[in-house]
């Protein structure tokens, strides 16, 4: 029988902790939790779920049992790199188990790579850079840019309250929302739909969605279910927000008169490539060496998806995308022996779905059924689409471990 003291079984824990709290999918998360028990010779089971991890020490009937209360956590590129080095140094016996756990230690309490002004600067660029993406013209992307400012505050707010940490989302919507349609009846006309779902899009759950769809094809029902459901209930939340903020500008101002953007050169869209994926680098805490592959991903990515739509069509395009940037990611990985998801996450997040399923839900709030339930299922089929890509990116070029 495995004692609860082992110190096997507290590194494991800790790491399992650690992983989740850093944004690992269950799946992977399992799968390097099983690798690295098979490394320290304990029989161990690890179920997750994006609330709870429960492990197993020991042979049938002789178990030890760990339940762990865990809050889904945020991307950490940086710690998970950390972490991954941890890993392999206990697998190639560089380390003992009592170093590999205060090595965690260290790691889960150290800063913050970024602070909140390159933090909140970052939410800034992603905004106004992403408005582009989405068609917007030059006043529509300096606000976008302004509102990513205000959005990046309110999330640096959040971070130090617990109870404005639960009702970000959907603050973030109303006054982001407000300030758009303000704007564009005091200021300027203004598109403000694409400056909304622009300064939105690194709130929308477009990386959750795919995350749950990607656990659920996994086998992964609990945890998938669960995942999706709180994507759904992220998008309920912003569209709730969105719709509140709009109504009560257009009570106190009036109605935003409607306008479309005026086009912008085509420099422009490399100018967005090229630097959204620095801001996006520093919002998922990339450390600055592993910022110019995920330049490179967010390019192969973009690029991919956009001939994949004109072969397939826009629900089946992004496979071509996330087939491209999963190949890459695996052969980056094994050479620079480095998790996969460092590259994959930030390049995919321009293709993820999550702007279609906040049009298809706000078609649906203005009473559009049928064009909602269509945009609906459209982001569906992208999310599937992405996870499809990356699934066969792994056959053909299998990751060197589970991150």
């Amino acid at each position: 029988m495995v004692a609860p003291t082992d110190s096997r079984i507290r590194f494991l824990t800790a790491l399992g902790r650690a992983l989740h709290s850093y944004g690992i999918p269950a799946h992977r998360l399992e799968a390097a939790l099983a690798n690295a028990a098979a490394r320290l010779d304990i029989r161990a089971e690890f179920l997750s779920t994006p609330t709870s991890l429960t492990s197993s020490f020991g042979e049938p009937g002789e178990q030890h049992v760990t339940l762990v209360r865990v809050q889904p956590g945020d991307l950490h590129l940086d710690k998970l790199v950390k972490l991954n080095a941890v890993v392999d140094g206990l697998t190639a016996d560089e380390l003992s188990v009592e170093s590999a756990e205060r090595r965690l230690t260290e790691i889960d309490t150290a800063p913050t790579r970024y602070g909140p002004v390159t933090t909140v600067a970052a939410f800034a660029v992603t905004a106004g850079l992403a408005c582009r993406f989405f068609g917007g013209g030059w006043p529509e992307m300096a606000s976008a840019l302004v509102l990513g400012l205000v959005t990046g505050l309110l999330g640096w707010a959040a971070g130090r309250s617990e109870t404005m940490a639960r009702t970000f989302d959907f603050v973030a919507a109303a006054v982001v929302s407000f300030l758009a349609a303000a704007a564009s009846v005091l200021v300027t006309p203004l598109a403000t739909n694409e400056i909304t779902i622009a300064t939105l899009i690194v709130l929308l759950p477009g990386l959750t969605l795919t995350l749950a769809l990607n656990e659920l094809n996994m086998g992964h029902w609990v945890a998938g279910t669960a995942r999706l459901t709180g994507s759904m209930t992220t998008f309920l939340k912003i569209g709730l927000g969105v719709g509140i903020g709009r109504k009560v500008a257009e009570l106190v101002l009036g109605a935003a008169p409607a306008t479309a953007p005026e086009p912008t050169p085509g420099w422009t869209l490399w100018f967005a490539l090229a630097v959204t994926p620095l801001a996006l680098g520093v919002l998922f805490r990339a450390r600055a060496r592993e910022i110019p592959w995920i330049v490179l991903g967010s390019a192969v990515a973009f690029l991919g998806a956009r001939e994949g739509v004109g072969w397939l069509g826009p629900g089946l395009g992004t496979v071509v995308g996330s087939l491209a940037v999963g190949l890459l990611a695996n052969i980056y990985a094994r050479w620079r022996r480095k998790p996969a998801v460092v590259m994959v996450v930030p390049s995919i997040i321009l293709l993820v779905p999550g702007s279609i399923g906040y049009q298809g839900l706000s078609m649906l709030m203005a009473k559009d059924v049928m064009s909602g339930v269509d945009t609906a299922f459209l982001a569906l089929l992208v999310g599937v689409s992405l996870v499809a890509g990356l699934l066969l990116a792994n056959v053909l070029v299998p990751p060197r471990n589970a991150l």
